[in-house]
């Protein structure tokens, strides 16, 4: 047991009583405030909501600004409306607004190997000859999504060889052709871009063997349009052929007269043999379905400077601008026609704006270098001049070697290492088919007779 020890007393520590604590002190005060606030507030209320109303309602109005809109639904497009359209637009020769219609139909029918194919295939004949770089690249892509729709069959494999022979990738179109071709050896597209793909190899009679293959497989349609046309593009390089050539355009055509890729490689045939009638004839028909078609716009005019119609050679070529402001060949052209008038200002402006774009005609640098010159600005006509000579230098094309050494010596400029004796003489040639040093005539430039290249 232990007792409690008691405890210490210490001195100076008394307890002091408080009747009211510190807390309701302050408690109080703090009411006889806000009951002081409120008689002020009520004596007073007519001025306080003058003042303090506006406040809170603008305040809310600002609030009400800052939430979030509710979110409109997103347009979706009309299936039905763009599945009349790819058909009807394609059957018209209307290729441009297909391809818009068919894409969009496409969006809705991933799976769809036979829509997504005619979708490749149209960017491919629109892309004008394979110089439209974005518009083959789009068929890129609609090849690789016919391959996602069923990489077991053909179809894929096949515009894909297509589309890559038209890039000038052979080699890969080659492998993808071949892989088609394991997949089915019945599927008749195939051969017809496989004789393509020889063909641009340089493989001629292996590549008419392949259309031959093509034909047998398939005997309507556009896998037989594809064959006649590439059989067309290989007879026209042979020489003494090109009457057989414009026979099996012909029947491409008969297979697929919406295709106005084939008018305008049948018309330059009719235009190698000098039948501008013809050739204006078939180009005017295209033109009908295809009335911005800048491929039929440039030939067209291209027709008319052969057959001497100058005034309807300038309509088309605006015509063609107006449809593609970016279009090189009609640029170009449209310079050398202008230059030929003796139009150096607009001349000076289309053919720099084609070399901006891109182009390495010689025959632009030499006619801008010309034109510069005409107007006695030989400082601004020698660089092109110069950067025209060396285009012609690298490929060793002596007759333009010795064109360019002409007109550089117009404006005081030695050329170093003057061309052979026989390039001189054929640079004398060239003189007098396109003129006087400082005038050209579009017409008597070098011009291939085969179709253009891809």
């Amino acid at each position: 047991m232990y007792l409690r020890t008691p405890k210490r007393y210490r001195p100076g520590r008394r307890r002091h009583l408080r009747f009211f604590s510190r807390r309701s002190v302050l408690m109080l005060l703090v009411t006889v405030a806000l009951g002081t606030l409120g008689w002020l507030v009520w004596e007073h209320r007519h001025n306080v909501r003058s003042a303090v109303l506006p406040e809170i309602e603008g305040f809310a109005e600002v609030v009400q600004t800052q939430v979030a809109p509710k979110p409109t639904p997103t347009a979706t497009p009309d299936v039905v409306e763009a599945q009349a359209g790819c058909v009807n637009y394609y059957r018209q020769g209307n290729l441009i607004q297909a391809i818009e219609q068919c894409t969009i139909l496409a969006e809705t029918s991933p799976n769809d190997v036979e829509l997504h194919y005619r979708i490749a295939h149209m960017l491919i004949i629109t892309s004008n000859f394979g110089s439209d770089i974005q518009q083959l690249r789009r068929a890129l892509e609609f090849a690789e999504r016919t391959i996602n729709a069923a990489p077991e069959l053909p179809h894929g494999w096949a515009i894909r060889a297509m589309a890559l022979d038209w890039m000038g990738e052979y080699g890969k179109a080659l492998a993808s052709a071949l892989h088609a071709k394991a997949l089915d050896p019945d599927f008749g597209p195939t051969y017809a871009f496989l004789a393509e793909v020889y063909y641009d190899m340089g493989q001629t009679d292996l590549a008419l063997t392949y259309v031959d293959q093509a034909l047998e497989l398939d005997t309507s349609g556009l896998a037989v349009a594809d064959a006649f046309r590439t059989r067309g593009l290989i007879l026209t390089s042979i020489p003494g052929r090109r009457d057989e050539a414009i026979e099996n355009y012909q029947a491409a055509l008969q297979q697929a007269p919406q295709h106005a890729y084939l008018s305008v490689e049948l018309a330059i045939n009719y235009l190698a043999l000098e039948d501008y009638e013809t050739a204006i004839s078939v180009l005017a028909s295209a033109l009908e379905n295809n009335p911005t078609d800048p491929t039929v716009l440039f030939e067209l005019a291209r027709a008319h400077i052969r057959s001497g119609n100058r005034e309807r050679a300038y309509e088309y070529y605006q015509r063609c601008l107006e449809s593609d402001p970016d279009n090189v060949p009609c640029l170009s052209w449209l310079g050398g026609l202008q230059l030929s008038d003796s139009n150096y200002v607009l001349a000076i402006t289309n053919l720099e704006r084609a070399i901006e774009l891109g182009s390495t005609d010689p025959d632009d640098f030499l006619e801008l270098g010309r034109a510069h010159a005409a107007q006695g600005r030989c400082d601004l006509g020698i660089p092109y001049l110069q950067q025209g000579y060396q285009l012609v230098t690298e490929s060793q094309n002596f007759q333009r070697q010795a064109s360019f050494a002409n007109a550089l010596q117009t404006c005081g400029v030695q050329i170093t290492s003057p061309a052979t004796p026989q390039a001189a003489e054929a640079g004398d040639v060239g003189e007098a088919v396109s003129g006087e040093a400082g005038e050209t005539v579009p017409g008597a430039e070098t011009e291939p007779e085969a179709t253009p290249v891809q």
